[in-house]
């Protein structure tokens, strides 16, 4: 009897990876593709490097050190659901276009923004003559004392 490659009609074929430039492309076993990074993604991106400087309450893990960008990630929306109405939801006129937008009309971190910068101003301003120089009522009484 001879054998025939599909006697009942059914045949089977190992599924071996194909390797061509599409497979390259995807993120491994994810198949997440790579997007092109925009301007404005690109600031999203550097500003969630940063993320730890941003709120000094929160403290996140190091992370990459590296100073490039990921090659494949995606962004998404962040739906909140109907039981979050009036606690933790954004209102229209908070809610920007990108996440620097947001964080750059934020009260709370624009005053701790600002409370740094000063900060660091008073620590790298240089002490020049000022700081020798008596200030307040004592340097009058002291000036009339050097006239008479």
């Amino acid at each position: 009897m001879s054998q025939s490659k599909a006697s009942i009609g059914l045949s089977w074929a190992p599924k071996v990876p194909i390797f061509s430039k599409e497979a390259k492309e995807s993120a491994g076993k994810f198949d997440m593709p790579a997007p092109t990074i925009t301007p404005e993604l690109k600031k999203d991106l550097e500003i969630l490097k940063l993320r730890s400087v941003l709120d000094p309450k929160r403290h996140f893990k190091k992370g990459d050190k590296s100073k490039t960008l990921p090659k494949y990630f995606q962004v998404g929306t962040v739906i909140e659901p109907a039981s979050e109405f009036f606690s933790g939801r954004l209102t229209k006129k908070e809610r920007k276009a990108t996440l620097v937008d947001e964080l750059l009309s934020d009260h709370n971190l624009k005053a701790y923004r600002k409370r740094k910068v000063q900060e660091i101003e008073e620590s790298r301003k240089p002490g020049g003559v000022e700081k020798w120089k008596i200030k307040g009522r004592n340097s009058w009484k002291r000036a009339k004392d050097r006239r008479r």
